[in-house]
């Protein structure tokens, strides 16, 4: 029997066929995320919510009464556990309202005072700069100038912008009746993944064809580890950045002291960049209140604050469970938060590190699978015809 002549052209084609296929199948998952983005934002902030209520409702589930079967007690723990997270919610956000209240109109009264020392140093830093600027030769003052007008046509362009997009949401009632069915929807969503989330697994894998079942099962244990602990984690160092943060301010001095601090224990959330946004308004406002000394004392603050978190807490908190180099968690965020907007550069990094280990899990696992060499398994062909030889 003649062993078949491999065909380059042929190969070289179907090689082309099937990278044009790949990226056409790649290009449709882009769009069908991009379509349902708002869907996979609403699950992912229910999946996050019952990530932190799980444990609680194990745990009162071991205390099931005599008589009660074990369905119906998850039932009412699940219940009673959802409505109790919707006041403790209600009650924390009360609770914040008057000291925003108080600070708001105490900023809105100070106002006048911040604007004219803004005022002055706009005076001061621009008579700075006009005489910097008459030193300079004049071919470095026109591409100085080329520069300033290009950055005043990027301010004018952002700010048309953004006024557009205010104007959109104030004429968008639709989206605020969408919200609100979104709000409705979170805690009946959270209450079936605390009552019946083993059935829903289950439910999934029967949607799966058998070959993938260990691959989904294997996606399943990787989410569930990652997204547990980076949520939790999450959780406890955007509670110590706000505490620390709080206290610090207090103690310097600055005023509202306690919204800087929930903005920035809410900022808190995004990786790398999550500090930065934090650091810009506490030290804005310490600019504003006393001046550069102020200014620079805050500024030292909260970068040792960032490196604490980043060098001491976090390790402890977080582990190994998000370990992306710095460069690629920012190209997450970007993209993340292209398709996704705010939930997007939450929970991109994860998502990415859960990807990220089930390849390499795959990967893996390919290698250790036994591998026959293509001419091996034409000769067992052949002597299984017996045409080989005769």
């Amino acid at each position: 029997m003649e062993r078949p002549v491999p065909n380059p052209a042929g190969d070289w084609a179907s090689r082309v066929l099937w990278l044009l296929g790949m990226l056409g199948l790649i290009a449709l998952a882009l769009y069908v995320l991009w379509a349902v983005r708002g869907v996979i934002s609403l699950m992912f902030i229910c999946g996050a919510i019952a990530y932190l209520l799980i444990p609680l409702v194990d745990w009162l589930c071991r205390w099931r009464p005599p008589g009660v079967t074990p369905v119906f007690w998850r039932g009412l723990v699940s219940l009673g556990v959802v409505i109790g997270f919707i006041a403790l919610v209600v009650y924390a956000s009360v609770a914040f309202v008057s000291p925003f209240i108080f600070e708001a109109r105490d900023f809105l009264k100070d106002l006048p005072t911040y604007q004219k020392r803004l005022e002055a140093s706009l005076s001061q830093w621009q008579q700075t700069y006009q005489q910097w600027y008459a030193g300079l030769p004049p071919q470095a003052q026109q591409w100085l100038d080329k520069q300033t007008e290009a950055l005043n046509h990027s301010l004018n362009q952002t700010t048309a912008d953004l006024q557009a997009s205010v104007q959109q949401v104030v004429q968008g009632a639709g989206h605020i009746l969408k919200l609100l069915v979104e709000l409705f929807l979170v805690p009946v969503i959270v209450f079936y993944l605390l009552f019946d989330s083993h059935h829903l697994k289950r439910e999934t894998l029967r949607w799966v064809p058998p070959r993938y079942t260990r691959t989904v099962l294997m996606l399943i244990a990787e989410t569930n580890r990652v997204m547990r602990g980076y949520i939790v984690g999450q959780l406890i160092l955007g509670i110590i950045a706000g505490i620390a943060t709080w206290i610090g301010l207090q103690v310097m001095g600055i005023k509202y002291a306690a919204t800087l601090a929930l903005f920035a224990g809410i900022t808190r959330a995004i990786p790398v960049i999550g500090p930065v946004v934090a650091a810009v308004p506490v030290v804005g406002m310490g600019l504003l209140q006393e001046g550069l000394t102020l200014g620079i004392q805050t500024t030292i603050f909260m970068t040792a604050l960032f490196l604490v978190e980043h060098k001491m807490i976090m390790p402890k908190i977080i582990g190994d469970r998000v370990d992306l180099h710095p460069v690629l968690v920012i190209v997450v965020l970007l993209v993340s938060g292209t398709f996704f907007g705010l939930m997007g550069m939450f929970f991109g990094v994860p998502v990415a590190v859960i990807v990220r280990n089930v390849m390499i899990a795959q990967r893996q696992r390919a290698r250790r699978r036994p591998r026959l060499h293509r001419l091996t398994v034409l000769e067992r062909t052949e002597l299984t015809t017996g045409t080989g030889g005769k």
